[in-house]
Formats: C-alpha cells, sequence, structure tokens
C-alpha cells in the first residue's frame, strides 16, 4: 500500500457482493423483530459508519426478498413494516453455515496482527493454522504485502541477522497464516532491491541468505507499520461486525 493511499473497506473487501451483505443484514436484523425501512436504514449507518448506505438499495433488496417469499411485509398504523418468513430464516442458517466459520476463522488471523501493531484487543491463542481453504480469501482482503514486510522489518529490530524461513515460522507460530516460501524469498530480494535489507548467503551452497535491516529500513519502518495497521483495523472493524449478525442470536 502506497503512502497517502487509503483502503476502502467495503462488502466486497470481505467477500460479499453488496447483495449478499445487505440480505444477510435484513435477515438478522428481521429475526430480532420486525421493523420499517427507515428504522432498518438507520441501525444499517449505526453499524457500519464508514461507508454511505444506498436507502433506496436496501429497499430494492428488501423487495427483493419479499418477492422470494424470504421476508414479509405488512402494514400498521400507515406504515410498512418487513419481517422474516420461515423461508429467510433458513436463507439466514444457511449464510450460517456457508460464510460464519470463514470469517470468524480470518477474523481471528486479524485480530493476532491488530494486537501485535497496536498492543490492543483480542490476541486469540494459535491452535491451528488458518486452512488452506480460507488462505486465497485471507490474501483478497488484505495486502499480505504490507503485513509480511512489517513482520520481516520488525524482526531485524529485535535479532541480526534473520532468514526468511524464519519469518514463515514466526507467521506460522503467531499469527496462524503461512505464505509460500517462494513468495516470502521474492520479497525479501524485493526489499534488499528498495535498500529496506540487506543480505548475504550463508555459504557458497546459497541455501540460507541472512538478512539485517538497513538505515534506510529502519526510516520507512513505522510508515510501513502504520499502513499495515490502517487496513487491519478497517478490515477487523468490519469483519467483526459481519461475524457479530451471522451468529445465532437466542
Amino acid at each position: 500500500m502506497k503512502k497517502g493511499e487509503k483502503l476502502s473497506t467495503t462488502a466486497e473487501s470481505v467477500g460479499l457482493s453488496q447483495r449478499e451483505f445487505l440480505t444477510i443484514f435484513l435477515l438478522h436484523s428481521l429475526r430480532i423483530k420486525a421493523n420499517y425501512p427507515r428504522a432498518i436504514h438507520q441501525d444499517l449507518k449505526n453499524t457500519f459508519t464508514g461507508k454511505v448506505h444506498s436507502y433506496d438499495y436496501l429497499c430494492k433488496i428488501s423487495n427483493t426478498l419479499v418477492e422470494s417469499n424470504h421476508l414479509s411485509l405488512y402494514t400498521n398504523k400507515g406504515r410498512n413494516y418487513y419481517q422474516i418468513t420461515e423461508k429467510g430464516k433458513e436463507l439466514y442458517i444457511w449464510y450460517q453455515e456457508n460464510f460464519l466459520e470463514r470469517f470468524s476463522e480470518v477474523k481471528k488471523v486479524i485480530d493476532r496482527f491488530m494486537y501485535d501493531l497496536r498492543g490492543s484487543g483480542e490476541n486469540p491463542s494459535v491452535l491451528n493454522e488458518l486452512p488452506e481453504e480460507y488462505r486465497s480469501y485471507f490474501s483478497k482482503i488484505i495486502s499480505v504485502k504490507d503485513l509480511v514486510r512489517y513482520v520481516t522489518l520488525k524482526a531485524a529490530f529485535t535479532k541480526k541477522p534473520i532468514y526468511m524461513g524464519e519469518i514463515g515460522d514466526l507467521l506460522k507460530n503467531q499469527f496462524g497464516w503461512i505464505a509460500s516460501n517462494g513468495y516470502l524469498y521474492d520479497l525479501s530480494h524485493e526489499m534488499e532491491e528498495n535498500g529496506l535489507l540487506v543480505g548475504r548467503w550463508e555459504s557458497e551452497k546459497r541455501t540460507k541468505r541472512y538478512l539485517r535491516i538497513t538505515d534506510e529500513g529502519q526510516h520507512h519502518y513505522k510508515q510501513i507499520a502504520d499502513s499495515a495497521a490502517f487496513q487491519v483495523q478497517e478490515i477487523q472493524k468490519y469483519m467483526a461486525s459481519v461475524v457479530m449478525f451471522l451468529k445465532e442470536k437466542s
């Protein structure tokens, strides 16, 4: 992520289309109680403050769900209310079964990075690494390049020298996420080319390359850490809300 560039956190950025996102929100909200459109829209704005949500599009999705019998519409004292149907409850359960586990597992990794970056929030213990089927999804919602650069430079501050095999182990053991060895070594080569690291081979066999942080790397470390923290924090807030309304209410 380049300096001055801002990440726009949207439903799409966490792997949901806007239609799916609003559908899940409506089903969750209306499982709790029937409500009228303006109140539902206000709840949406209160929950997701970082984005402008179209009232007209929310109504369009609501009416589509009425047409498909996932919601029903009734009038009380001149005001239209939406309520969830049994078919709608079944659709909500389907979304839970297909999205909740993935979002929850990825959020644990996000939480660990946020804790390391800012020392705040939850820091779930790493019991298992992120399943392979979720790794490509994780790579889509956040700049893994910024995360790996941050972890590498931080490690280089405290341990001299380092090699990328150690960074791979650190990512796995501390964060529960792994990147391919090829990616790690390509990125370390790029960081050397950009002057953030300087390296030397352990031996003529060229099997292990030891790396040290440069003055340039120390200078850019805070910028890289801040960029990673901004992205992680925005994704974390959004995913926390999505996970919250995918969890079943009693």
